[in-house]
């Protein structure tokens, strides 16, 4: 892996709009704007690359920008993310779709504001709160400023609203339709390929390789964070609402729109 990747990975600077050069030359964001059917693709675990993966069947896509985001609370080998990059390299040379270098990108700053900084308010607010809903609103806000770079239109998750049975806050129906709806603001759509796949036999098919829920990823500080001590998954739908609505719309959009006018 790269030095200067891990170098960006230790300090997490605050890297939205202005790239090093090495990362992303001014030649390959030529040749990316001018590629049709281009899409950035959000890069972590298992789902996000069976995602890829299907979009690519679903859509007439011609190439891939690969980003990796961080936020500040993850932990464990960087390096696991970025050789998972090489599995859909080698599966979509074969369709003749380009698969770009990565481009590592976060600001955990803008994490701090939307996820972190209001944690006891929120949740005497609302009666309810988890940063797992903020944090993957963030995940696919922060990615705009590079797609509207790019002149991408199309941005893939790898998000499901159920895993074998089981909810993520993060991923509820609300959640989801919430992500889908603020980056279509911005002229953007958030394409979700495999939102409606709920077996984890179907999304090793996709990847047509074994490959167990959480592993091979990194892990995050906050995990599970709304389950309660049994294990049980414990959240108000009506404040998730009220969070987006009241907050992190309007945060996400008047900071979007900032790295947006630099």
């Amino acid at each position: 892996m790269d030095n200067r990747l891990l170098e960006i990975l230790a300090y997490k600077p605050d890297l939205i709009t202005d790239f090093p050069e090495w990362m992303l030359p001014p030649s390959a964001i030529h040749e990316m704007r001018k590629t049709e059917n281009l899409a950035v693709a959000e890069i972590a675990g298992r789902d996000s690359i069976a995602a890829v993966l299907r979009a690519c069947e679903l859509r007439r896509l011609r190439a891939i920008v690969p980003t990796v985001a961080y936020t500040g609370t993850e932990y464990g080998n960087w390096a696991i993310t970025f050789e998972k990059i090489y599995i859909l390299k080698d599966r979509l040379q074969k369709d003749n779709i380009t698969v770009f270098d990565p481009v590592v990108i976060g600001s955990p700053k803008f994490w701090w504001k939307l996820c972190g900084r209001y944690t006891t308010h929120f949740t005497k607010k609302y009666g309810f709160y988890s940063h797992c809903v903020g944090c993957h609103f963030y995940f696919h806000a922060v990615r705009i400023p590079l797609a509207k770079k790019l002149n991408c239109r199309l941005i893939i998750g790898g998000e499901r609203e159920s895993h074998n049975g089981k909810l993520k806050v993060n991923q509820i129906k609300t959640s989801l339709d919430a992500y889908q709806s603020f980056l279509k603001k911005f002229g953007i759509e958030l394409f979700l390929p495999i939102r409606y796949v709920k077996s984890g036999l179907e999304i090793e098919s996709i990847l047509n390789m074994p490959w167990n829920e959480g592993d091979q990823q990194l892990e995050c500080v906050l995990s599970k964070n709304y389950l309660e001590a049994d294990g049980s998954v414990s959240f108000y739908e009506e404040a998730i609402i009220k969070y987006f609505e009241e907050f992190a719309f309007q945060t996400a959009e008047e900071t979007i729109r900032k790295y947006l006018s630099i």
